[in-house]
């Protein structure tokens, strides 16, 4: 009952230990972004941010989005609605953004060197016929999308948004995106960012509590390089900082949330993702949380079926020459980067019997099972946000 709830459009704001907005993942689409002629035009947030806790919590999990890529192997794929990167302290949201027509080549991503080993994927994606989503749901980052339908595109976080009340309802469509498999040394060896969008990625408010900062200088002490404190914050959350993943946490909202996160230990992915992204911003590395969903379940059929209980939320962070890459602080949940683990083969699959409510009774710092497992298995299950939009 509930999940048919959530299909209606009926979001449920739920207190978190971290800022939030308010929209919903699963609820009804905007008015689309205006009149399509493809010639510019903005697009802006409105209501763009709830988590949808209780998501993770329903006994009759459902199907969001059928994922059928044209390789015989399944990708560990994250598929990305937008990203957030306009952080006040209390709210993280979609800047506003100009929009133009979708190209048929989409430009290279931004910060990305030709050093960087890649593959390209073409993924063919069917959204439920319940699912009215006005952002397209992609792998990232995408090269190129043939699909139907009025859309427009957002060139900064390389995003398609509906155009003229377009959404993702019944949609099939084909990505072709890039698997980008960059090694820790490229990361430590990154040089710095164009001096404009550090500035931009690395704002803060004067308002955001000093312990914050101060907490992200303490657990990234003796890094060498910005790469370092990224693996560092990313294994104090999800591994060995005494975090505990928990989808029923109630404790207070504003400009304190990140300081009482992190005194108190226990949240979901938005608590980690927007915790992370906050922190490493405190330290100079550039950075915005990107919403979505984890790596969903491989079919007998060779597709991937990805459910409600997927929808996560994680910190992406600006390294020059490799670009917008991801880390997965979340304990239990997602996949955990190669790069991030040099004595690592790959990243693990999900594991998807595990429960949600259960995970929460385990500390993170207990989630290796010995020296000779690298990581630990991880759900993707996580309450994810999503982004509506209107007409400027």
């Amino acid at each position: 009952r509930r999940i048919g709830v959530l299909a209606l459009g009926v979001a449920l704001v739920v207190p978190l230990a971290l800022p939030t907005l308010h929209g919903g993942l699963l609820g009804e689409a905007g008015s689309g972004v205006g009149a399509g002629n493809g010639r510019g035009g903005t697009i802006s947030a409105v209501n763009p941010l709830v988590s949808l806790r209780d998501s993770l919590n329903v006994d009759d999990d459902r199907q969001v989005l059928s994922l059928r890529p044209s390789t015989g192997e399944v990708p560990d794929m994250y598929v990305r609605i937008v990203s957030l990167d306009d952080f006040d302290g209390t709210d993280w949201k979609p800047s506003q953004r100009h929009i133009g027509a979708v190209p048929g080549t989409f430009p290279e991503p931004v910060g990305l060197s030709e050093d960087v080993k890649r593959s390209t994927l073409r993924t063919v994606i069917t959204a439920a016929d319940w699912y009215a989503q006005d952002w397209l749901p992609m792998p990232y980052p995408p090269s190129g999308v043939r699909i139907d339908g009025n859309w427009r595109y957002e060139p900064v976080g390389m995003t398609l948004v509906g155009d003229h009340g377009q959404t993702t309802r019944g949609k099939t469509y084909q990505v072709t995106s890039l698997d980008l498999r960059p090694t820790a040394k490229q990361l430590a060896g990154a040089p710095k960012p164009p001096a404009a969008l550090e500035r931009e990625y690395t704002r803060v408010p004067a308002r955001l509590p000093d312990v914050v900062a101060r907490t992200a200088e303490e657990v990234t002490s003796g890094a060498r390089n910005h790469y370092e404190e990224a693996v560092r914050l990313q294994d104090w959350f999800s591994v060995d900082g005494g975090f505990r993943y928990d989808t029923e946490v109630q404790v207070g909202r504003g400009a304190n949330a990140i300081a009482n996160f992190l005194k108190r230990k226990e949240g979901f992915c938005v608590h980690f993702s927007f915790a992370m992204a906050a922190m490493a911003r405190t330290l100079g590395i550039p950075a915005r949380v990107a919403v979505g969903f984890a790596p969903g379940t491989p079919q007998g059929d060779g597709s991937v079926s990805v459910s409600l209980k997927d929808a996560h939320a994680w910190p992406e962070l600006y390294f020059q020459g490799v670009g917008w890459t991801r880390f997965e602080p979340t304990p239990t949940r997602g996949t955990t980067p190669a790069y991030t683990q040099p004595d690592a083969p790959s990243s693990a699959r999900p594991d998807r019997e595990l429960p949600s409510r259960g995970a929460a009774r385990e500390p993170s710092a207990a989630a290796t099972r010995g020296e000779d497992c690298a990581t630990p298995p991880r759900s993707g299950a996580c309450a994810g946000p999503s982004a509506a939009v209107a007409a400027p």
